[in-house]
């Protein structure tokens, strides 16, 4: 994978950074993307450290001129676009859909799916160009199990699997693959803590009771890491994974079976 570059949208910790690197790792040069200037630049730092090439442009993921500007600044400097992995997301968990205000709904549905069609948008005409193309959805386990006070997520991450089969349908005539990773839970995380955050006050009980309630939902009794995550969204993005398209992959120790 060393002719090729990818843009990680929401990349500068978490998920998003564990997957940069796994690209980075297998020769991919990398964009990452994140909000916070100090933030970006560490985690450019920790992927160059590990000998990754990879490009830091700041820029809010869910704006549409921001992300028109992310892949354009990715093309000016590296030439093409080959891989869009769309991770970056927010938490519109916590309200019940009779109290849920609108803005929360409308901001969820923003960020999490018209993010998602802005950026595919911008990217496809890149991908179809080389003749040569992946893009990897990361979507939530809300958008397949039922889950109380997560209607706007659940409603967002189940329109990023509509999507991602269309993509596909649409796409696979030019070479490029459209698949959804759906994880888990990953409470170290910073959006993972505010998930669980606002879920456990929802369900009236302490943060350490709703990790260790999920946890034991999992058909392994534990999470799986960031660097899994990584390894299965590389894993699809290379010529390995090549014929592995419309395709929603659960990597969350078994909280989903489908």
């Amino acid at each position: 994978m060393n002719d090729k570059v990818a843009i990680v949208s929401g990349s500068s910790a978490g998920i998003g950074l564990a997957i940069a690197k796994s690209l980075a790792k297998a020769g991919t040069a990398v964009v990452i993307n994140g909000r916070t200037l100090e933030k970006l630049k560490a985690a450019e730092a920790e992927i160059e450290a590990e000998g990754g090439r990879v490009l830091g442009i700041q820029g809010d993921a869910f704006s549409e001129a921001e992300i028109k500007r992310i892949v354009k600044e990715t093309v000016e400097y590296f030439g093409r676009v080959d891989i869009l992995v769309n991770n970056a997301a927010t938490v519109g968990v916590g309200e019940t859909v009779e109290n849920m205000p609108l803005e929360v709904w409308d901001e969820t549905l923003n960020g999490n799916l018209r993010s998602v069609f802005v950026f595919c948008k911008a990217a496809i005409p890149h991908l179809k160009k080389n003749g040569w193309g992946r893009i990897v959805n990361i979507g939530g386990l809300s958008g397949k199990n039922p889950l109380p006070f997560a209607a706007a997520d659940a409603c967002s991450k189940a329109g990023i699997l509509a999507l991602t089969r269309v993509l596909a349908a649409e796409l696979g005539s030019s070479n490029v693959t459209v698949n959804t990773v759906i994880p888990g839970f990953q409470p170290e995380t910073e959006i993972g803590h505010i998930f669980n955050e606002k879920l456990a006050e929802a369900f009236h009980i302490s943060p350490e009771q709703s990790i260790e309630g999920t946890k034991m939902r999992t058909l392994l009794k534990r999470f799986e890491t960031v660097e899994e995550i990584g390894e299965t969204v590389a894993f699809l993005c290379s010529d390995a994974g090549g014929a592995i398209t419309g395709q929603n992959l659960n990597v969350n120790c078994g909280l989903a079976t489908y």
